[in-house]
């Protein structure tokens, strides 16, 4: 069965099948290798990327406590704090040292906002706590309570026996102010730089939700990213509440596992499989944990993959590209001699096919004198039909002797201007330059500025014998008038509205001749406001030939849209809008193309004649 099949195709598709297959084993063994090499660099990249985010992490941090520690050291910098702070109030009354000390807070409180609170955007508030007042001095985003007291404070023992040391606390309860107010603190004791004795305590307060500004988002966008201190106090910032839970419980429960940094751990939490990556802290002696969701971790990855697998595509286009070439140029002269067949098949007869060599060239030799032949044939018969036509329009012509009309109504005119018959004479004016119009010119084209004289004399006639019942109205673009048109191509429409268009007892009755260029083309529209046509009366009139004695040449409608459609083509067809009862509009469309030779010798525009 395969072989049957095989041997009944083309001999393109039997190349091309050969290059496919060949092209189709190559890109699997590619495929494979890339899905062997895959999981292992999905790995890679993935660690070496969130372990990339919480370095990145790691170092906002320590350049926060960097920072904030060396800001903690100000009071030593500040002669006039250091004066306050070993300042002795025991020997004044009780008044005056209420007095003194509220001076000396109010005195330190504006250095601490500006040297300190004011440097750094993750200061919440700065507490100083002198040890020779009841007083201490502080700058807050929070109002202080007023009563608190520092040595109540579990960590304050470690930091006043620390000779000036400062000490990072982790996560805990900020009591100096009215709110519950969960912060991270420096602590460092003033000690008496000369004496060694100590002065008081400095604390630096930052909310819980103003560090985790300190390292944002992450590039994975569904990523959970949580640091926790020494005593594996957790920050979750950034998640609803339940995330935040699950999560918490999990790192409580297997901080202990994930010791080793650098290596990627997987768990299953909140309801999805997420990779665990784990940064030790310095300045906290704690860990940064990150915890992104498998799904979205592949999902950075996966570009990596859709480029490689574009790549492997456009190699198999490109391979696919190259065996149709090779095919082509094998197949390529038959394809050519059968693609001008079918064109000669369409019609264009101008085409030939070039003349190959080997055993294609005696065909291809027979096929151009065979299109040649039919070529000259469908020529002649062209020619035949043209002077058909021509003869068609000479008969009728024919119907009168126009020379002989022309000279005796030349004579009538002359007696009637002699006689003092202004009207007649006129009526015989025009009469005269019809019957001229017809008698001296056999063109079957002629130019429209003609064409429209001959109508207007028709008119004339038309007027004369209604007595002035119809207005007419020319609206003839000026460019319009160098193209060529067929020759009484507008009197068989203004007749048919004259005629035909309105009732008889229609007074006020108007036709407007409208030529004007539209695009490549050229419209002749008559229009008049009579009783209009129904759209069965539009079609039997387009579609039947109507004899008409009344008719000046009897060439009615259906005549002038057969010659239209026999000379540019049908889909140059007369067109007929209408409403009973307002109006009826003739539109003619004729395609613009530059004319022959014209009768003086120049070159002129003109309608394409076919």
């Amino acid at each position: 069965m395969i072989r049957m099949r095989y041997a009944k195709m083309s001999l393109k598709k039997k190349i091309l099948s050969g290059y496919l297959l060949i092209i189709c084993i190559a890109l699997l063994f590619m495929f494979f290798l890339m899905v062997t090499c895959w999981e292992r660099f999905i790995k890679e990249n993935i660690s070496k990327s969130i372990y990339g985010s919480n370095n990145q992490i790691k170092k906002s941090i320590d350049n926060y406590f960097d920072s904030v520690v060396k800001l903690s050291e100000f009071p030593y910098l500040d002669t006039e704090i250091m004066e306050i702070l070993r300042r002795d109030y025991g020997n004044m009354d009780s008044a005056h040292k209420v007095a003194s000390q509220i001076n000396d807070i109010n005195a330190i409180a504006p250095k601490l906002y500006k040297h300190i609170y004011y440097m750094h955007n993750q200061i919440d508030a700065v507490w100083l706590y002198p040890a020779n007042m009841d007083y201490y001095a502080y700058r807050s985003k929070i109002s202080a309570s007023g009563n608190h007291r520092i040595e109540e404070e579990s960590w304050f023992s470690e930091v006043k026996e620390g000779n000036g040391k400062p000490f990072i606390i982790g996560v805990h309860r900020e009591n100096a102010v009215n709110l519950e107010w969960d912060v991270i603190s420096i602590a460092r004791a003033i000690m008496d730089p000369d004496t060694g004795e100590y002065l008081g305590v400095i604390v630096i307060d930052c909310s819980v939700d103003n560090f985790a500004r300190l390292w944002g988002t992450s590039e994975y966008s569904e990523s959970v990213i949580a640091v926790s201190d020494k005593n594996d106090k957790l920050i979750i910032p950034y998640q609803e509440g339940w995330v935040r839970g699950e999560i918490g419980e999990y790192l409580a429960d297997f901080a202990e596992d994930l010791e080793e940094e650098g290596r990627l751990y997987q768990a299953y939490v909140a309801g999805q499989t997420w990779y665990v990556a784990m940064t030790k802290l310095g300045y906290m002696d704690g860990r940064i944990y990150q915890l992104v969701p498998i799904g979205d971790a592949l999902r950075n990855v996966a570009y990596t993959f859709i480029l490689a697998a574009a790549c492997m595509v456009g190699l198999g286009i490109l391979l696919v590209f190259l065996s149709v070439k090779i095919s082509r140029t094998i197949t390529e002269p038959m394809e050519r001699l059968i693609n001008t067949m079918e064109s000669v098949e369409s019609g264009d007869l101008s085409l030939r096919t070039e003349e190959f060599h080997g055993e294609m060239e005696i065909l291809s030799r027979k096929f151009n004198h065979m299109v040649k032949r039919i070529d000259d044939m469908f020529t002649e018969v062209k020619e035949q039909e043209r002077e058909k036509r021509r003869m068609e329009m000479l008969a009728l012509q024919s119907q009168i002797n126009p020379h002989f009309l022309y000279n005796t109504l030349n004579s009538i005119r002359w007696l009637s201007e002699l006689q003092g018959a202004d009207q007649v004479t006129q009526m015989l004016d025009a009469l005269v330059r019809v019957l001229k119009y017809i008698a001296e010119d056999t063109d079957e084209f002629v130019l429209v500025d003609r064409e429209v004289d001959f109508l207007k004399n028709y008119i004339r006639i038309l007027n004369f014998r209604y007595f002035e019942r119809f207005s007419f109205i020319f609206d003839i673009q000026e460019e319009a008038k160098q193209y060529r048109i067929p020759r009484f191509i507008l009197q068989p429409l203004v007749e048919n509205s004259v005629l035909h268009g309105f009732d008889g007892n229609d007074i006020c009755a108007t036709v407007k001749i409208d030529i004007h260029l539209e695009e490549t083309q050229l419209l002749l529209c008559v229009t008049d406001d009579g009783k209009g046509l129904s759209s069965e009366r539009i079609e039997e009139i387009l579609s039947k030939e109507r004899e008409s004695g009344k008719s000046l040449n009897k060439i009615g409608i259906y005549n002038v849209n057969r010659r239209i459609k026999l000379t540019y083509g049908k889909e140059y067809a007369v067109k007929i809008d209408s409403k009973e009862g307002c109006y009826t509009k003739v539109t003619v469309r004729i395609p613009i193309a530059h004319a022959e030779e014209t009768e003086d010798g120049k070159k002129d525009k003109g309608s394409d004649c076919g």
